[in-house]
């Protein structure tokens, strides 16, 4: 280097590992300290890892032909090996490394203002933040430091190179009014502690410290002058013999001379540079390239990569802003800003603040913009939407809130109604006003009392428009007409609206529109992530989750994985402790997105796919510390949606309107636990609509036991659903939902109230069952356990089995759906008021049939 540090260092030497990359940077007064610290990187790196160095390839630099290094070489097995003159791309891996340090190291150089004298401080920090960096010469997402420790690196402690901080000062080292800290500045991490390192701006002493204070946007000059010439930092850069090769290939040209070219001449070749203007009025000439590399002709290039190019450039174009400047900087600022005008245009209209000063002592809460492209069912963009809402974070309960809680539509009720029938906005500042702040007369998104008084203003409205709320479900709101009746389902801000008679239908929407800014988005297609289909003709409608499950399989790679037929393998129970004791799945599985997996997996299972339950319900379990053979356990169930894709729920009209319910359980099924799973489904018109699978709460001691215990859960659930289809007028209060169970001693338990001496353990809790038994609500009957539907949500069966149970819960593909005709894009909502016309079940009373007029609303 043409300047020494403080310390008298002038050269540096990198020491790399080949497979992990790490590397490690000694500084030296003279070459002839290289095999000194070769040996104490050998002697290090053998006790770290446990391996030994076989081999040290380096350039012809004399420092590397030492009789002292050769001699250590020789003596410990250690084979080196040299490149060939004037040849440095056959060390491309150690030429890259000092490229990239020294890079680094002026960057961070003239970012702080610091001189030339702090280049090693700086080198060591490069190579600290270059070591903890993920690199695609490893081909794993990690970085050399965990390759080389086996430990995930903490980055939530790293810094601004060359910042101010405050650093304490020790308490026997001050006196009573001696200041507590001192002004230092940051030069970068000590070595072998968890400590920082220091220059104390008054005297320039090190220290080294953990206790500091960092303004990492303070530095010696404040904003940076590059007038200062002794802030740009001055390296030998030899160059002429890269000139001179020909024929290199792109790794070659990443390469380069820097210390290679220092340790073969004693001469130097500086090249001074300078800037005299300033930032903003300097004009960036990027450096031409010393050869041109023109790539593959077009021809040559394969389709795969231009499909990436061209994914690549649509996803960059496409890019959802994060705040109202980029917004306004992107491709697509006629549409966003065309999305806030509207946003803002109807919070004036709904007169949701007033200007207003800010009153003494009160603090404003913020507010920023959230924007979004909304896409329809078929992956197509739909509009631009943009949302004025407040950082509700900042609110203090008991001051800026109280109540919080809102309610929202069960996706059991959708399915079951479904088969029935701040601060000123940046960018519109006040302009006479500029320092008022907006007095919110109405809620706003964001704040954590909104959706609670959203769901109040509407709740009221809808009461007084005539609607009954449902006690069974609080946001399902009814009203009736005569024969005729309507339906609202509310869930946040998104309405369905399902109706017998069109007239209803329309005053209801222009009501609505009236004294809500709402779009009536038409009929029901697409609700919450669900594809709705109906085809009016045969009766049938579909839901399906097709677009979003595709975008799971594309987020964690597995849209090219190969099919399975079942989402579980029956042979493999999964447990906590799978892996050998020597196994450590915490460094392998910190990058796998085990749980994010889970939970998209988790979002089909509760809305169409209740194939899929006890397989989420076993997954689950061990979202908190899974090993890799959890993570293939998950990765199968990916590859069975990758040959379900187009599966949902089907609900046929041919199948009538008569609700029915299975349990089951699995006894003793967690092999360390010993308690036992419980699953139920409840089957409406040829298709599911309710579902559950859930590990019970405490051990049961017989087979019988389980049974009765998940009996019991499966009533609580057809209770609540008895009473829902009782407000929604398909069943009456004297009818008996029926329950098929395939364990006989459950049975013969729910119906005798006997005293049993091996049941008195039993809790009350789940003798529940015995008393809707007696009152008539609930009509237990016995199944045969191959006929049993609920036998999949408590353990993994074979693929036949399966496919069976599958097919019979209504959940079918798209070739399913085609052969019974064809499917139109129409609201997906059964009419609910009984017509005489209607087919007559067993019980003498009419089926219904699809509602005239439904829709949508938001």
């Amino acid at each position: 280097m043409s300047m020494a540090t403080f310390s008298g260092k002038r050269y540096f030497v990198t020491f790399i590992d080949d497979k992990s990359r790490y590397c490690v940077v000694y500084l030296l007064k003279s070459k002839s300290e290289v095999a000194a610290k070769f040996m104490e990187y050998a002697a290090m790196a053998e006790t770290q890892t446990g391996k030994r160095v076989k081999y040290l390839q380096s350039d012809n630099g004399g420092e590397y032909k030492s009789d002292k290094l050769a001699r250590f070489c020789a003596e410990r097995g250690i084979q080196q090996r040299f490149t060939p003159p004037y040849t440095p791309q056959l060390n491309g891996v150690a030429e890259r490394m000092n490229r990239t340090l020294v890079e680094c190291a002026r960057c961070m150089m003239e970012h702080a203002g610091l001189g030339k004298s702090y280049w090693g401080e700086a080198v060591m920090t490069a190579m600290f933040l270059r070591n903890r960096c993920p690199t695609r010469a490893i081909h794993q997402d990690k970085s050399p430091y965990q390759v080389w420790t086996m430990k995930k690196p903490i980055l939530a402690n790293l810094k601004v190179f060359g910042c101010h901080a405050y650093v304490q000062v020790p308490q026997d080292k001050r006196a009573k009014f001696d200041s507590k800290s001192s002004l230092c500045r940051f030069l970068g991490y000590a070595e072998h502690q968890k400590s920082y390192r220091f220059e104390e701006v008054s005297t320039g002493a090190i220290k080294i410290s953990r206790d500091a204070t960092f303004m990492e946007d303070k530095f010696d000059e404040g904003p940076r002058n590059y007038n200062d010439e002794s802030s740009v930092v001055e390296f030998d850069d030899h160059d002429e013999d890269e000139e001179k090769e020909e024929g290199k290939t792109d790794d070659d040209m990443d390469s380069s001379d820097d210390d290679n070219e220092d340790t073969r001449s004693s001469k130097s070749n500086i090249k001074r540079h300078t800037r005299t203007q300033s930032l903003e009025k300097a004009t960036v000439i990027p450096s031409p390239k010393r050869r041109t590399y023109r790539g593959p002709s077009l021809e040559h290039v394969s389709a795969a990569a231009m499909d990436f190019e061209a994914a690549y450039i649509v996803d960059s174009v496409g890019e959802t802003p994060t705040t109202f400047k980029s917004a306004m900087e992107s491709s697509d600022s006629g549409k966003w800003k065309e999305a806030c005008d509207s946003e803002f245009d109807s919070l004036q209209r709904n007169d949701t603040w007033e200007i207003v000063p800010l009153p003494k002592g009160r603090k404003a809460i913020g507010c920023r913009w959230v924007f979004r492209v909304k896409e329809n069912q078929d992956g197509e963009v739909e509009r631009f939407k943009a949302r004025l809402v407040a950082k509700g974070f900042s609110q203090k309960f008991g001051v800026d809130y109280e109540e919080t809680f809102a309610p929202v539509a069960k996706f059991t009720s959708i399915r079951v109604v479904l088969n029935i029938y701040m601060d000123q906005p940046d960018g519109y500042l006040d302009a006479t006003q500029p320092d008022y702040v907006c007095k919110l007369k109405r809620s706003l998104y964001g704040l954590k009392q909104s959706p609670r008084m959203w769901n109040q203003t509407i709740d009221g409205f809808m009461i007084k428009m005539g609607f009954k709320k449902c006690e069974s479900d609080h946001c399902i709101y009814i009203k009736r007409d005569d024969q005729d009746m309507i339906l609202v389902v509310l869930y946040v801000d998104d309405l369905i609206l399902a109706s017998s008679n069109n007239e209803l239908l329309k005053s209801t929407k222009m009501a609505l529109s009236k004294r809500f800014e709402m779009t009536d988005l038409g009929e029901l297609d697409y609700f919450l992530g669900m594809e709705i289909k109906n085809d009016r003709k045969t009766g049938m409608v579909t839901v399906q989750q097709t677009k979003f499950l595709k975008s799971v399989l594309t987020k964690f790679g597995m849209d090219n994985s190969k099919p399975v037929k079942t989402p579980q393998d029956p042979g493999l129970k999964l447990t906590k402790n799978m892996c050998e004791q020597e196994c450590k799945h915490e460094d392998t599985m910190c990058n796998v997105p085990y749980r994010s997996a889970v939970g998209g997996i988790m979002y089909l299972m509760v809305a169409t796919r209740p194939d899929l339950a006890a397989a989420v319900g076993s997954l689950s379990q061990f979202s908190s510390d899974p090993c890799p053979t959890h993570w293939q356990a998950l990765k199968r169930v990916l590859r069975y949606l990758q040959a379900t894709p187009n599966h949902g729920l089907e609900f046929t009209r041919e199948e009538g309107s008569r609700i029915c319910g299975y349990t089951d359980a699995d006894w003793a099924g967690d092999i360390e636990s010993r308690r036992s799973t419980s699953g139920y489904v409840f089957m409406m018109s040829g298709g599911c609509i309710s579902w559950k699978s859930q590990k019970q709460r405490t051990v049961a001691l017989s087979s019988t036991e389980a049974e009765y215990m998940a009996l019991s859960e499966a009533t609580k659930e057809a209770v609540w659903l008895k009473v829902l289809l009782g407000e929604l007028g398909e069943m009456t209060s004297d009818e008996a939902i029926k329950m098929y169970e395939d364990n006989q001693g459950s049975i013969a338990l729910a119906k005798n109230p006997e005293f049993h001496k091996r049941t008195k353990h039993i809790d009350i809790r789940y003798h529940f069952v015995r008393e809707k038994v007696e009152s008539g609500e609930v009509v237990l009957e016995y199944c045969p356990t191959q006929d049993m539907l609920a036998d999949m949500m408590t353990k993994p069966i074979a693929a036949v089995q399966f496919e069976n149970i599958r097919d019979r819960l209504g959940i079918q593909g798209a070739a399913a759906n085609e052969s019974r005709g064809s499917v139109e894009k129409t609201a997906a909502v059964k009419k609910t008021p009984r017509q005489a016309a209607s087919s007559v079940e067993a019980s003498g009373r009419p089926s219904f049939a699809i509602p005239v007029g439904t829709g949508m609303y938001q």
